[in-house]
């Protein structure tokens, strides 16, 4: 199993969001910071081209405004949160990732599974997960015929 989760990518974002001046360090910032995780973060299907896509806008991916009449601006903190989940070295993370798991770690061959089921709170929340795991699959396996991930939200 993999050690990274949706903590974590709540950790990251308000690191990141405490980096760019915004102070979220009280017990009801870190439940804000949940829901703007579930709200606005977002897995990448190509990091990379997203971070910079994202750099080269005008302006944030969004304006929040907070209680305190604060703006709060996201941009790239939405995909460098979630990227946690395929590259736990971002936080320092000796861990394997989604993919590594997948990949001779966790279940040897797991190109001979027909299905990936993914279950728990927020990966049915997290929009371009499915396909970001089914592109670095199918990049690993060049076989790879599975048929497409499917996300189950179960309470475990």
């Amino acid at each position: 199993y993999i050690k990274v989760g949706f903590d974590t990518i709540v950790n990251l974002l308000i690191k990141l969001l405490c980096e760019k001046g915004y102070d979220f360090t009280a017990q009801r910032d870190r439940l804000f910071c949940h829901k703007l995780a579930m709200d606005y973060c977002y897995v990448a299907l190509d990091f990379e081209k997203e971070l910079e896509r994202i750099q080269n806008l005008d302006g944030p991916l969004h304006k929040i405004k907070l209680e305190n009449g604060t703006m709060l601006e996201l941009g790239a903190e939405c995909i460098i949160a979630t990227e946690v989940l395929f590259n736990p070295g971002l936080v320092g993370m000796d861990e394997d990732s989604i993919v590594t798991l997948f990949n001779g770690k966790g279940f040897g061959n797991w190109s001979r599974f027909s299905d990936v089921l993914l279950v728990g709170g927020c990966a049915p929340r997290l929009n371009g997960l499915c396909e970001r795991i089914q592109s670095e699959l199918k990049e690993v396996d060049k076989k790879y015929v599975g048929n497409p991930i499917k996300l189950i939200r179960a309470n475990l």
